[in-house]
């Protein structure tokens, strides 16, 4: 790429916050035209650099340039009107209004008092072409995809004149064919509209793809700047966590399968169809998917969260009670669901509160809970699980994504269970964080737990899980033992229903 004046400068950035020195001279340029990667572990100040972008935080040192002249935003929407746009992992739609609503939400075009209704959807059909979205200006966002939703957060920036979208994880919840639609878009705005684009994200194959260059923040301080073609992704992760992870998931030579501890047997929901599948103590069994395909509901009706209309869930060898979610924790189920911040945390109460509140009922006696009880075991469970935080009496939602997974685990391990379902358990979280999250796992099933891990990343189910269970269109296609001749191909093929490979795998025979 030709080297060009930056349309974005920031200069040695100086966030403070109480007690935390949140950036630390920080510098970080964008050209236009430019994919540039910002990178590093949860908790490295990648988070507060862009609110720093979008106004939504005051720097409190530093120079911020925009085609070299000075700006202090105060605000988000002095940002957006100097042409800095944020779609933020958690989306702002309106599910009740229209695509055309949701698009123009805040600058509805007027006509003599009136809301310009042909406009609307006239210059809303144009930024959906400009998209190459087969959708309707009249479709209800709440129907659409993640995906879909996504992009009319990208067409809101078009409309608003942004010449640097920042996406941040923006593919956490696509699937395989969204997350293709969504970089086919940045390449395009790229290179026919010129519009730089800041992409943050822990799937460092992505950022290897799509990026120009990547910076890499830790601890609040820059630790480099490079050309994406010129790095490699190792070199990328001793980058930000500062020494190379020479393995990134644990033996499994200590595991050793036991008894069978829960019986899954014909269940069926209304996302899904006769599920049966065993788990063994000391085992850990990948269920792996494309997005929409059952996983997560067969896991919440096992966890009677989510009506059955058919099966039965057994713990050794005794039926669960249907649709209870208190039988499966007496039984000694455990469930880490996939959505840490709205299911899994109280993001503003404290870790105390959070790590004990699955056994709130067990620490309270005459309606008075146990407050020793209660410090004891969030501190055995909250230092077992290695989590980074100055004291319990810290707020969860001040944690970085991979001590508030920590502290799921811990809310669910104070219980201690026999058997622990962990949904998606490395989404948002850095590449350290993760090798943590997949030691404790291995930590766990050594003890003798039984895991069954939800995961969207066919190398994560490869590299922890010992066995896994393929679903596609709510329906179990295989289950297949993990070893040097399953390949990532196969699963795949499996989850996606290809009949020629699952022919193969029932005939005794190796998938290609």
């Amino acid at each position: 790429m030709e080297q060009k004046s930056p349309f974005i400068e920031l200069q040695d950035i100086v966030k403070i916050f109480p007690g935390v020195r949140a950036l630390d001279g920080v510098s970080f340029d964008i050209q236009e035209g430019e994919v540039h990667a910002l990178c590093g572990e949860n908790g490295a100040g990648k988070s507060t650099l862009i609110k720093v972008m979008t106004g939504a935080h005051e720097r409190d040192g530093g120079d911020y340039r925009i085609d070299g002249q000075s700006v202090h935003f105060k605000s988000t929407t002095e940002a957006i009107a100097a042409g800095i746009s944020c779609v933020y992992q958690e989306l702002s739609i309106a599910p009740q209004l229209d695509v055309a609503h949701n698009l123009f939400i805040g600058q509805l075009p007027m006509k003599k008092g009136l809301v310009d209704h042909k406009t609307l959807y006239s210059e809303t059909q144009r930024v959906l072409d400009q998209l190459d979205m087969p959708i309707s200006p009249k479709d209800i966002a709440g129907d659409l995809s993640v995906g879909q939703q996504q992009m009319i957060e990208i067409g809101r920036a078009l409309i608003r004149n942004a010449r640097c979208i920042i996406l941040d994880e923006p593919t956490s919840s696509l699937s395989e064919k969204e997350t293709e639609t969504l970089f086919q878009i940045v390449r395009e705005l790229k290179n026919e509209h010129g519009i730089a684009i800041v992409y943050i994200s822990h799937k460092l194959d992505e950022v290897m793809e799509l990026s120009d260059r990547i910076t890499v923040i830790r601890d609040g301080q820059n630790i480099c700047t490079m050309k994406t073609e010129e790095t490699t992704q190792d070199e990328l992760i001793t980058h930000m966590i500062g020494r190379p992870l020479e393995n990134q998931y644990p033996s499994k030579e200590g595991r050793q399968q036991g008894e069978v501890l829960m019986e899954v047997e014909h269940l069926t929901g209304a996302a899904f169809e006769d599920i049966s599948f065993q788990l063994r103590a000391g085992e850990v069994l990948g269920f792996f998917g494309l997005v929409g395909a059952g996983r997560s509901e067969i896991m919440r009706a096992i966890f009677g969260v989510d009506k059955t209309l058919g099966g039965c869930v057994k713990v050794d060898g005794k039926t669960l009670r249907k649709n209870s979610t208190p039988a499966a924790i007496e039984a000694g189920i455990g469930f880490c669901t996939e959505d840490r911040k709205k299911e899994g945390l109280a993001l503003g109460l404290t870790i105390l509160l959070n790590a004990t509140s699955a056994k709130l009922n067990q620490l309270a006696r005459i309606g008075v809970i146990n407050r020793q009880r209660q410090l004891e075991d969030a501190d055995k469970y909250v230092k077992a699980m290695r989590t980074k935080t100055p004291s319990l009496t810290q707020l969860v939602g001040n944690l970085s994504g991979g001590n508030q997974q920590k502290v799921v685990l811990a809310k669910w391990l104070t219980l201690t269970p026999k058997i622990l379902i962990v949904d998606e358990p490395t989404r948002g979280i850095d590449v350290g964080s993760k090798a943590e999250i997949y030691e404790i796992i291995n930590e766990l099933a050594q003890d003798g737990m039984g895991i069954i891990m939800v995961s969207s990343e066919i190398e994560e189910i490869l590299g922890v899980c010992d066995s896994v269970v393929t679903i596609y269109e709510g329906h179990k296609t295989a289950q297949l033992p993990i070893d040097e001749n399953l390949t990532s191909e196969t699963v795949l093929a499996c989850s996606i229903g290809k009949t020629d490979v699952l022919e193969k795998l029932n005939k005794g025979g190796a998938a290609e």
